[in-house]
């Protein structure tokens, strides 16, 4: 009886003792993963970057991403043949992503030991609206003040852009062009990363450019200007260093301007400097 208990209690230890050698168990994975365009695919051992990576937009704090996805115990990407290799802990699981196409996921064991070769596929999305219209049905030229501006999430979309999507509500307060039937005006922009002057967000009033093409109402990219309410009930706009020989301002006369609120904003060194040297 004695020589049985200490027979179990051995075989008992041996069998913790194996099951953590095999989860501490480390392998080189090699494989095959395939998409129908290029092959690059995002390969994360337990989806390590996108969880790092969604926690970083959510706090804003991005330190040690870099590091992170430059390490080859958590992220690869296949060559153009498909091939990959990846170090990993065989209890480990594989995440295989890729824009617009369907995750897919499997155990390390699982992949060594059936040869998993993976082939994502496109995942369902929403077709753009085809529009070739190139001149407007009809032009909106207006005064606006920003009401809100908010971003369109894409993911969801067929269609590959360089750009970003927003959507802009804004009350017309003085109009330039062609009659719009409501004081208030939803209408869709687009934006590639401008720098802050550029991007009209950033203004709480914009002379702006708003056109019809196939039912929807379009900003004219990059078509605004920034405006302030003078004191007298008129509009004014900053003129851009560049467009100075464009308007051929030196013909006219500058002239104070009163605002109904304070108005500031920053001039670029070298217009200062161009402005004492002359």
């Amino acid at each position: 009886m004695k020589y049985e208990q200490i027979l179990f209690k051995t075989l008992f230890v041996l069998t913790i003792l194996m099951a953590e050698c095999y989860t501490s168990q480390t392998v080189t994975v090699r494989g095959i993963a395939r998409d129908s365009l290029n092959n690059l695919i995002a390969i994360s051992v337990n989806d390590t970057v996108r969880k790092f990576r969604d926690k970083a937009f959510e706090n804003k704090d991005w330190k040690g991403y870099d590091e992170l996805a430059n390490n080859k115990n958590f992220f690869t990407i296949p060559d153009s043949a498909g091939n990959y290799i990846i170090t990993a802990k065989v209890t480990d699981t594989l995440y295989f992503s890729k824009r617009k196409y369907a995750t897919q996921k499997y155990k390390v064991a699982d992949i060594v030991r059936n040869n998993i070769q993976v082939y994502l596929k496109r995942a369902p999305c929403i077709p753009d609206k085809e529009c070739d219209q190139k001149i407007p049905s009809k032009l909106y030229i207006f005064a606006g003040k920003k009401i809100n501006v908010t971003s369109v999430d894409r993911s969801q979309y067929c269609g590959e852009m360089m750009d970003s999507e927003y959507k802009a509500e804004y009350k017309i307060e003085q109009e330039f062009s062609e009659h719009y039937s409501s004081s208030t005006i939803v209408f869709t922009a687009y934006d590639h990363n401008s720098m802050y002057e550029f991007d009209f967000r950033n203004y709480d009033h914009i002379l702006v450019f708003v056109g019809e093409y196939c039912g929807d109402l379009i900003h004219l990219k990059y078509q605004f200007f920034p405006l302030y309410k003078t004191a007298d009930g008129r509009w004014a706009s900053p003129v851009k260093l560049k467009a100075e020989q464009i308007y051929q301002l030196d013909q006219y006369t500058p002239s104070k301007i009163d605002f109904d609120q304070s108005v500031n904003f920053d001039c670029p060194m070298i217009y200062l400097k161009n402005k004492l040297l002359n």
